[in-house]
């Protein structure tokens, strides 16, 4: 049915009737990888669409057009997702083959189109919330009162659709958060970098009903933060607070089960790991020397940390030595001074580290548990270390 669409229906509701339709089979059958043409068909569409896409933000026909390109993205993301697998299998069990020059154009093509969606998502937010700093004065229409104060608006900029409710903007950064987390491309990690502030509102943007960006935010910083750039924006735009925060929020929902979903648990624990993914990126740049000292919270919140009576889930039990190794990657790069004052702090993490040895032990998954041991036994050793320095 979809290559008949594709071959037959070169109109514009044809077009969006089979993207559409790739999207929902994608997520139905999420193993199925779309065809090289079928893809470079939608790369195409993307690219020619940015340029009149924000002319169209106050048309009635930008909702339909948001929701085609928001599919468009969504199959995007699936075919480099199931890309991903399958280079990185051993044995190659789903079949699928490439050609090496067919894979350099792809690669190419879609940088392109992610560079491009870098852009768009830039002058998007700089019509939205940013206002018109640099522009000639003809592009603003007047002042209005937000949430945030006062600001100068844009002519193009939606009246109905806020940045943090249109399903296009989190389907363009879920796409490019997969992609610039995978290909080592520092010209558009650096250009991802140079939209941090972007990234940090809508992090933020969850906890006021609008959609949740956080995930994709989180996995994109784990490219950005490999720049310099993106270590530096993301602390002049007080990234490490912002999601820190969440990561205290974190710890709280886990340490009391009661009354919550274990599904619910399980994605939280997941985004902390994100979390402290990004946060010991940022410890282990170069350009970082030392610590900050609003960083150290991290140590005491872990050393309060409460660990399960119950053995819990791998992944749960994964989260809570992470915080140990984001404390003591903290501890081992702080000055002297600093780390004489969280002397207190190193009995307690060594007993939630002798606590979660013994949960490990009890999990059914051998291979797993001994995964986890591992990482307590390197715990230990820098806990060790730390009391010698």
């Amino acid at each position: 049915m979809l290559r008949k669409l594709v071959s037959t229906k070169p109109t514009a509701a044809g077009r969006a009737a089979y993207t559409q339709l790739a999207a929902a089979l994608l997520q139905s059958y999420p193993a199925t990888c779309p065809s090289l043409l079928f893809i470079n068909l939608l790369l195409i569409d993307l690219r020619s669409s940015f340029p009149s896409l924000l002319a169209q933000l106050n048309n009635d026909q930008y909702p339909a057009t948001a929701q085609r390109l928001a599919a468009a993205f969504d199959v995007l993301s699936s075919f480099v997702a199931f890309l991903i697998r399958s280079l990185d299998e051993e044995i190659n069990t789903s079949g699928f083959s490439m050609a090496p020059d067919l894979l350099l154009k792809l690669r190419k093509d879609i940088a392109e189109t992610i560079s491009l969606t870098i852009e768009y998502l830039r002058d998007r937010w700089d019509a939205s919330i940013a206002g018109a700093a640099g522009l000639h004065p003809d592009a603003r229409s007047g002042t209005a009162a937000t949430s945030e104060g006062t600001r100068l608006t844009l002519t193009w900029e939606s009246i109905k659709d806020s940045v943090h409710t249109d399903p296009l903007v989190l389907a363009e950064i879920r796409a490019m958060a997969i992609w610039i987390r995978e290909d080592e491309n520092d010209n558009l990690r650096n250009e991802a970098a140079g939209m941090m502030d972007m990234l940090v509102e809508l992090y933020k943007s969850e906890s006021q009903g609008a959609l949740d960006f956080r995930y994709p935010i989180l996995l994109a910083l784990e490219g950005i933060m490999l720049t310099d750039d993106g270590t530096q924006a993301f602390l002049s735009h007080d990234g490490w607070q912002v999601v820190s925060e969440d990561l205290q929020s974190i710890i709280r929902s886990i340490a009391q089960p009661e009354g919550v979903e274990e599904t619910f648990s399980l994605g939280e624990a997941n985004r902390g790991l994100q979390i402290v993914r990004v946060l010991l990126a940022v410890i282990d740049h170069q350009s970082t020397s030392f610590p900050e000292e609003a960083w150290m919270k991290m140590v005491t919140i872990t050393a309060s940390m409460n660990v399960p009576s119950t053995t819990p889930s791998p992944i749960i039990l994964e989260f809570q030595i992470a915080m140990l190794q984001l404390s003591t990657a903290l501890l081992s790069k702080a000055a002297g001074g600093m780390m004489k004052r969280y002397i207190t702090s190193y009995s307690a993490l060594s007993g939630i580290t002798n606590q979660l040895s013994r949960l490990v032990q009890n999990l059914p998954d051998e291979v797993e548990g001994a995964d986890l041991m591992s990482l307590l036994e390197d715990v230990s050793l820098d806990l060790g270390n730390l009391r010698q320095t």
